[in-house]
């Protein structure tokens, strides 16, 4: 068993370059039962034009909450004018679980919703989920970035610096604070925790943050936003006078909206035509996300890169790890 890990690590090791992008690829294969001609990484519509949907009712789903009668009233705005756009009444749908939605619209029940991030590629792999637009403003997808911090005078001056040295995550529940830190430092510099770092947990990013400007953290991996959220409440000083940023992730994507690929193709598009033309001004919309300010268009392919790399990164690690 040993000598098999061995093994495996040297294999990893010697082709840890073309590794790096076969991953992403492999982790975002498609369900046998779709196509993607045009190598979007999104199912097609069916190759069948008697299979394609055009529902008299529209069934509209948010992401799984507690109580999904709050964002029934938070979307309501918006489902009007998805209404009005396509001339037909539109529901709402509060869904329980991930796994639920996932298998509603797998199943063609559910026929426009918004995923969260994490869940974005088992949608668009298992339930055909054809992502469109997420919310942003006017520069953009608004999302975060995961961020390897030190101290301006500590000798840290890259991510290679950090072999043979602890590194604090968050706890080993949080994605942005352990899974994604983990999985990048394997997939992007061959690193694992035991081998090639120590590590320990602060119990948050805040006190990630709070580790290295006290010095106690030679260096940690944290949400950028927090970093932000933290000096404008006074916690640290400005951190332009004392932080320093050895690594920056690509931008972590928000919650996808976008539809099953079984919808008519024209209808498909007017969903992505009324998500860019709703007006947020004077909508709930505004006071549930006072960042955004509208819907933006998305590329499944591109944006969500980062995702299929910390998975696959995530499951190269558990596995050498034997976890």
């Amino acid at each position: 068993m040993r000598f098999k890990k061995i093994f495996i690590i040297m294999l990893i090791m010697i082709f840890a370059a073309s590794f790096f992008a076969l991953a992403a690829v492999e982790a975002s294969q498609l369900d046998p039962r779709y196509s993607d001609e045009d190598g979007d990484m999104v199912a097609d519509p069916p190759a069948d034009e008697s299979e394609w949907l055009d529902p008299s009712v529209i069934i509209f789903a948010y992401s799984p909450v507690e109580d999904p009668a709050v964002y029934e009233e938070v979307f309501a705005d918006f489902t009007e004018h998805l209404s009005n756009e396509l001339d037909r009444p539109v529901r709402y749908f509060g869904v329980q679980s991930y796994a639920a939605q996932v298998e509603a619209m797998r199943a063609g029940r559910l026929h426009v919703s918004g995923f969260a991030s994490g869940a974005v590629q088992d949608a668009v792999n298992k339930a055909g989920f054809v992502p469109q637009t997420a919310m942003g403003d006017e520069d953009g997808m608004i999302g975060y970035r995961m961020a390897i911090i030190t101290r301006q005078d500590s000798d840290i001056d890259t991510v290679e610096d950090l072999r043979g040295r602890e590194i604090p995550f968050v706890s080993e529940s949080s994605g942005s604070g352990f899974f994604a830190p983990r999985a990048l430092l394997y997939e992007e510099f061959d690193m694992l925790p035991g081998r090639d770092y120590d590590y320990t947990f602060s119990g948050s990013h805040d006190n990630s943050i709070l580790g290295v400007y006290h010095e106690d953290y030679i260096a940690a991996p944290v949400a950028d936003v927090v970093i932000g959220r933290m000096y404008e409440g006074d916690r640290i000083e400005d951190p332009s006078g004392w932080l320093k940023t050895v690594y920056e992730s690509p931008l972590f994507p928000s919650t996808a909206y976008g539809v099953t690929h079984k919808l008519h193709p024209d209808l498909q598009q007017r969903i992505k035509e009324a998500f860019l033309n709703f007006d947020w001004e004077g909508t709930m919309l505004t006071q549930q996300w006072e960042d955004e300010d509208r819907f933006v268009e998305i590329n499944y392919k591109e944006d969500w890169e980062v995702q299929r790399t910390i998975r696959a990164g995530s499951e190269a690690v558990a596995e050498l790890l034997g976890e």
